[in-house]
């Protein structure tokens, strides 16, 4: 069973890396045709940001042209440990820089904003309804991310070399929509396409991955599977009310889930 469930450690680096970066040892150094702080590329830090399909292709695909970078300067780091040219002959650290906080998809809650195809939604009241799902999610004010994203403490990712190879990369030609899923370990599309057990896969109406559950729902190899959004449920499973345009409007998202998925286990084992 998966519960709002990611992508994968892997994927959720690659979509978070900033690809304006020009210099890995020099956050100072990005690219401003490719900064997703600057305002002239559609950022707002006082509510939902508004990127350009323009932008966000050439964002994506630059995503992926780091990340592939990235990869190839830690193979060749491998390669000069193994052969005792390098500090150590273990491992080392692996430091991302902007490796943190860059996912268009928390400033701009247009992408990825709903299913591809018409899916089931458990709406409030209990009742199920198959339709293309949007999420209801509000994009959060977001005053000093350029400074976070810079920094070490809230933009870098601190790893060991080997543990960047094994669990945190994958190589892809875009971030988004054309990914190699199984060229990392640590990725759930991948996984779930040897998956053959019953399999239920739910996302939450009030968060970011509907989309990326769909894609586990459609790859997966299980011959009885279910996929199911929870209207105006958090990723926590919890209502949002700063999503609801009445009062109480998902109040029910939690013991709706709890249901359903009940209802779900008890007609299979």
């Amino acid at each position: 069973m998966l519960v709002d469930a990611h992508p994968g450690v892997s994927v959720n680096g690659l979509r978070s890396l900033n690809p304006a970066v020009l210099n890995e040892a020099d956050p100072k150094q990005i690219d401003p045709a490719l900064d997703p702080f600057d305002p002239k590329n559609g950022f707002n830090p006082n509510g939902p940001s508004k990127y350009s399909e323009e932008f966000k292709q050439k964002y994506f695909k630059a995503q992926a042209d780091r990340m592939n970078r990235l990869i190839a300067g830690a193979h060749g780091k491998l390669q000069r440990m193994q052969t005792d040219n390098d500090a150590f002959p273990d491992d080392d650290v692996f430091l991302v820089i902007r490796g943190e906080g860059a996912r268009l998809m928390e400033l701009d809650p247009a992408i990825h904003h709903s299913t591809l195809k018409p899916q089931k939604l458990l709406k409030n009241d209990g009742t199920v309804v198959t339709q293309i799902v949007e999420s209801v999610r509000r994009a959060p004010t977001t005053p000093g991310s350029a400074a976070r994203n810079a920094s070490f403490t809230n933009g870098t990712r601190l790893l060991t070399l080997k543990s960047f190879l094994s669990a945190n990369a994958i190589r892809a030609k875009d971030s988004m929509d054309d990914i190699d899923w199984c060229s990392s370990n640590n990725s759930t599309p991948c996984a779930l396409r040897s998956i053959t057990v019953p399999l239920l896969v739910t996302a939450m109406g009030a968060h970011y991955f509907i989309r990326d559950n769909e894609i586990h729902y459609e790859v997966a190899a299980s011959a009885d599977k279910d996929y199911i959004v929870v209207e105006g449920a958090t990723h926590g499973i919890r209502p949002c009310t700063a999503c609801e345009k009445t009062p109480g409007q998902y109040s029910n998202s939690v013991k709706n889930y709890f249901d359903y998925v009940a209802k779900w286990i008890n007609a299979r084992f």
